[in-house]
């Protein structure tokens, strides 16, 4: 279980990493065009390690990989468009909030764990829980206003919806409702992806039956959640005009930083997955609101809560607790 722990924690650093650098990156091109750039840098990737390594593919494997990715996409961009209008420090922590997610399907589909564990669990969800409520706390502004020629303001029109920015302009304008449309696409997006984990699941268990937790398994599912969650980007860049997607190399650098990042994350979580247990790799695996709120407060001047850091130090408890437990 060790391993597992150490895994999910690696992908936790990691979406937290790419959350941060999303955050930055929505606010001055589409979401459309942060999701494709950087998912196309993550396919190239796992493709080029799937000729290396040639994993075995089975169909309920790459079916499930494939639902996962779909719905990870979609959770993706309403995250991103939520990153648009909210700070990261807050949209980030409500995301986190579908942990709980994983933790019911896991108890649920009979998985048993050791009473330390069930208290690190605990622990963990409470502290994400914790962030999100008290996420909003005073800090220079990040809204990355003014940062470049592709900063376009404006307001969306409410023919289209969300997630993908209604205007093609690329990026819609903020409101006197910002902060409340922020919280809501955040808390959608936080089904997505607890709903990720659950997919996920089924899919490592089905490519890794002879090979549990081995290389070769976690590539092909990583790849065919690549693969589906790049098909409803594709879906929805297709709204957008060229201009939105263009590749300006500002986006192609910080795209291509979220796909490696991104890549790494995924191999990790999938891995960890495999490993199991579900109930508790999933809180594991879906610390990056805390990094994110750790690197808004070292590297980006955001205050934080003593509230916050309490959930934060709750988070760290439950981490010892399950890896130990």
């Amino acid at each position: 279980m060790l391993v597992g722990v150490v895994l999910a924690l690696a992908a936790s650093v990691a979406y937290g990493l790419s959350d941060v650098l999303s955050g930055s990156a929505v606010r001055r091109y589409s979401t459309a065009s942060v999701a494709l750039w950087s998912q196309l840098t993550g396919l190239l990737l796992l493709g080029a390690a799937a000729l290396v390594v040639r994993p075995a593919l089975s169909r309920p494997a790459v079916g499930w990989g494939l639902a996962a990715g779909a719905l990870a996409a979609v959770a993706l961009l309403l995250f991103y468009t939520a990153l648009q209008y909210g700070r990261t420090a807050v949209v980030a922590p409500v995301t986190g909030s579908g942990v709980v997610i994983p933790v019911v399907a896991g108890l649920l589909g009979g998985q048993v764990l050791a009473w330390p564990a069930v208290v690190g669990v605990v622990a963990v969800v409470v502290g994400v829980l914790v962030v999100a409520a008290t996420g909003d706390g005073d800090g220079p502004d990040t809204s990355g206003a003014g940062e470049g020629e592709h900063r376009r303001l404006v307001r969306p029109s409410p023919a289209r919806a969300h997630p993908v920015p209604a205007d093609d302009r690329c990026v819609p304008e903020d409101d006197a409702t910002s902060t409340r449309v922020s919280v809501v696409l955040a808390a959608l997006a936080a089904l997505g992806f607890g709903g990720f984990f659950v997919l996920l699941d089924l899919a490592t268990t089905a490519a890794g039956a002879a090979d549990p937790g081995g290389l070769g398994p976690a590539i092909a599912v990583a790849l065919a959640v690549q693969v589906g969650a790049l098909v409803v980007t594709l879906l929805a860049a297709s709204r957008h005009t060229r201009a939105c997607l263009a590749p300006h190399p500002r986006l192609l650098a910080t795209a291509g930083a979220i796909g490696l990042v991104d890549v790494v994350g995924d191999l990790a979580i999938v891995a960890a997955v495999g490993i199991g247990p579900l109930a508790a790799v999933g809180p594991l695996g879906s610390l990056d609101p805390v990094v994110s709120v750790v690197v808004a407060v070292a590297v980006l001047g955001e205050r934080l809560r003593a509230v916050q850091a309490l959930g934060i130090g709750a988070v760290l408890v439950g981490v010892v607790l399950v890896a130990t437990g």
